[in-house]
């Protein structure tokens, strides 16, 4: 990765680096896929914020038909299940705390599936549920939810759909290298809180890595938003934001800071093609035969250059991380160099990286609510 209009700062305090030491045993996911004793097209992955936010960011690479349920809402579950037949599907209900219960009112609606269940706590109901039902378990490490894209909650499932985990795992661990371009970032957000720029306004070039929207804002929010400090993120596709949100990001309050996501190169050479019939037709001063040959990534980049220069121009801060290929490598790279970012982010604003005392309340109230049903 490459980072531009960012300033690099050396002294990174090592010491922080101790909570991404995990690797994961490749080996072990292997073993537990290998007991799924039949074949199946589908596959169903049950769970909320960081146990599926990670995985998300790597469905560049599936080959199975793959369905996220993140909600109890009926119209989900009923779609989902018109989709996937009990003889070619399989279901992961993933929770490291085995009590969120979301998780399990969904599963309720699977029970008749090949189900897996992805848990750490030995007390926690799902794993109990698991026990009673015979189903298999995958063991998942003590790891927050969030930063857990590099453990079994993230890979399994990715190795299930046809994902080549290893390569994402080398990839994350490469990825745990840019300390310094981490903190860089992290310390850049946080001297421009300070002087008013609350929001962070997120923009990637590559549709594949629209999926990255929710683990980057789950990470920045979850991890950073406490103690009335921390930014808002959003995270929108280019170039399509460009006909909606970069009217906010231009014309709207100077309190955002725009951080774009680019690919240098791609190995589709795709390139437009003009029919001769319309060749000498105007758009704008471009005749249409300028297109012809073109590479589609060429159009691509030029549509970030547009909104880049335009930024600069009216002086709102920007920075740029440049992807040097999309691989499964880099995407593993992508998601830890976040990761990184959110606990530098937190850890500066003296807040602890790893809690969400706001969203553990709320949750509580649910099954308070529940309760009275």
């Amino acid at each position: 990765m490459k980072f531009h209009d960012l300033k690099i700062y050396d002294n990174v305090p090592e010491d922080w680096s101790q909570y991404f030491d995990y690797k994961e045993d490749i080996d072990y996911l292997k073993r537990e896929a290998a007991k799924i004793d039949f074949e199946f097209d589908n596959v169903v992955i049950i769970g909320n914020g960081g146990s599926v936010t990670s995985f998300r960011a790597y469905t560049i690479c599936t080959e199975k038909n793959t369905f996220i349920v993140d909600s109890m809402d009926p119209a989900l579950l009923r779609k989902v299940k018109s989709q996937c037949k009990i003889d070619n599907t399989v279901v992961i209900a993933i929770s490291k705390s085995g009590n969120t219960l979301g998780v399990i009112e969904s599963l309720m609606d699977f029970t008749g599936y090949k189900v897996i269940v992805v848990t750490e706590a030995e007390e926690g109901a799902l794993r109990q549920i698991a026990n009673k039902m015979n189903w298999q378990i995958v063991e998942h490490p003590n790891i927050s939810g969030r930063y857990s894209g590099a453990t079994t909650a993230g890979l399994f499932p990715a190795l299930l759909v046809g994902c080549k985990i290893d390569e994402i795992a080398a990839g994350i661990s490469s990825g745990y290298k840019y300390k310094k371009e981490a903190w860089s970032l992290a310390k850049y957000y946080f001297d421009l809180e300070h002087k008013g720029f609350v929001e962070v306004y997120v923009s990637a070039y590559s549709w594949i890595l629209s999926d990255f929207r929710t683990l980057i804002v789950q990470l920045m929010h979850e991890s950073v938003c406490k103690n009335s400090r921390g930014q808002t993120f959003y995270f929108s596709e280019a170039p399509e934001c460009q006909h909606h949100t970069n009217q906010r990001f231009f014309g709207g309050r100077k309190n955002v800071i725009g951080t774009f996501i680019t690919v240098k190169t791609w190995n589709d050479d795709k390139k437009i093609s003009v029919p001769t019939e319309i060749a000498d037709l105007n758009l704008k001063g471009l005749e249409l035969k300028k297109l012809d040959d073109i590479s589609y990534q060429q159009a691509l980049l030029a549509e970030y250059h547009g909104t880049k220069t335009e930024a600069d121009r009216l002086k709102i801060p920007n920075v740029t991380i440049e992807l040097p290929e999309m691989s499964n490598q880099v995407v593993g790279e992508l998601l830890s160099f976040w990761q990184l970012v959110a606990f530098y982010s937190a850890t500066l604003r003296g807040v602890n990286p790893f809690d969400e005392p706001a969203v553990t309340n709320s949750k509580n109230i649910t099954i308070e609510e529940i309760k009275k049903l």
